[in-house]
């Protein structure tokens, strides 16, 4: 688009062409309604995909912090030399399964955005059938902060 071109007026919210006639209060496109449904869609794909992205945000915050404070721990038994018993299992033990969690969150947020078990399975080098056989009986389990965000 040419920027030093006088803007054309009104245009469609989610295709963005130009309104041909018609009443300078539409936002999307008049006919075929394509413009409309698609965006209304859209903001009900997102609506629904809230609940996994808040779980994705606070698995991913919780990774992150186990790995902070095992960091801490493990440079202090390395520099003190002189390990507690165990520490270095429970900590590889921890990361484990705040990983599993966020692998978890992000398999439902992939399944909430419509992604196919082809393109999930893929960067973990298995086929679809056995993403599906790994992954597909989870569901997100709400979470008391969801509903603060929603209802707040």
């Amino acid at each position: 688009m040419n920027d030093s071109d006088p803007d054309p007026g009104p245009r469609c919210l989610w295709c963005g062409r130009p309104f041909a006639e018609g009443p300078s209060t539409r936002r999307y496109c008049a006919r075929p309604r394509l413009c409309r449904d698609q965006a209304y869609r859209e903001r009900r794909r997102a609506k629904q995909a809230q609940p996994a992205r808040s779980a994705l945000a606070r698995a991913g915050y919780s990774l992150d912090s186990h790995l902070g404070n095992v960091r801490e721990v493990l440079l202090q038994a390395v520099l003190q030399e002189d390990a507690w018993p165990g520490v270095f299992a429970l900590a590889a033990a921890g990361i484990e399964s705040r990983a599993q969690t966020l692998v978890r969150v992000c398999v439902l947020e992939e399944r909430a955005a419509g992604t196919s078990w082809e393109k999930i399975g893929e960067p973990f080098g298995i086929s679809a059938d056995a993403a599906r056989k790994r992954w597909g009986r989870w569901e997100l389990v709400s979470h008391p902060d969801d509903e603060q965000i929603g209802g707040g």
